[in-house]
């Protein structure tokens, strides 16, 4: 996750990076900061669709937050917007940017990790990541690398888009614990958990991987998970549909 933070008060850039990284930590994210103290700074170097997510200052010195919200959008970049603000009202000229959000001045911690906690719900899931222990050391492994997990005796076997495998000894159960439950990650059999975003079909209770594989279905369950996988499918549309939207 790349976030842009753009303000002329430095206590606010620390404050915003520190809450950041708090956030980031508990969440499995891997996150890129980018600080700046200007508007014309950040447009120095802006590049349309860089950042996940900016948090842009409304008020400051050389330049204002909103005029560079405009140009952003002029620009096609479709960042999610999220203005930082003493005043809540420019909130109408904000929001005509296609802003995400707002955290009114002074910055608090709840504040920060619900916009966050928000933003996490639009953006891909590419940057959470697990860490597991593989040959006696610690793997930061990303979630969306994920393609199957499965069991095999005391350990699970962590099966990689790029065709690696990384072993660990963990149990099914321990693995969607750090998961945090990402709804990705569908159990369709004893010790064997699928992440749905490589699924390409289930029919005649197998389910059939993108890459042509398949895997068997719990049969008493066989329509439960097909109903889940579509449901999830259907989901997955919308949220794609919905960010296109925010950002026309």
């Amino acid at each position: 996750m790349k976030i842009a933070l753009v303000d002329d008060e430095r206590i606010y850039l620390d404050e915003m990076q520190k809450l950041c990284l708090e956030f980031a930590a508990q969440h499995t994210i891997q996150p890129e900061i980018f600080r700046f103290s200007s508007s014309e700074d950040f447009l120095k170097s802006w590049q349309p669709g860089f950042y996940s997510i900016i948090f842009l200052d409304i008020f400051m010195k050389n330049g204002n937050g909103i005029e560079t919200a405009q140009k952003l959008r002029e620009g096609n970049d479709n960042s999610l917007l999220v203005f930082l603000t003493s005043s809540s009202d420019f909130m109408p000229d904000a929001f005509s940017c296609h802003a995400f959000d707002y955290i009114l001045k002074p910055i608090t911690r709840s504040r920060v990790f619900q916009v966050l906690l928000d933003a996490q719900k639009l953006l891909p899931g590419n940057s959470r990541y697990i860490e597991v222990n593989s040959n006696r050391q610690n793997i930061p492994v990303f979630l969306s690398d994920i393609q199957s997990a499965a069991t095999d005796a005391h350990y699970l076997d962590i099966h990689l888009k790029d065709g690696n495998l990384v072993r660990t000894r963990m149990t099914a159960s321990e693995f969607l614990k750090l998961t945090g439950e990402d709804c990705r990650f569908l159990v369709i059999n004893k010790g064997l958990i699928l992440n749905m975003d490589y699924i390409f079909n289930m029919e005649n209770n197998s389910c059939i991987m993108t890459d042509g594989s398949r895997f068997p279905l719990r049969i008493r369950k066989a329509k439960e998970l097909a109903l889940t996988f579509r449901q999830y499918q259907f989901s997955q549309l919308r949220q794609e549909q919905k960010n296109k939207g925010w950002n026309t």
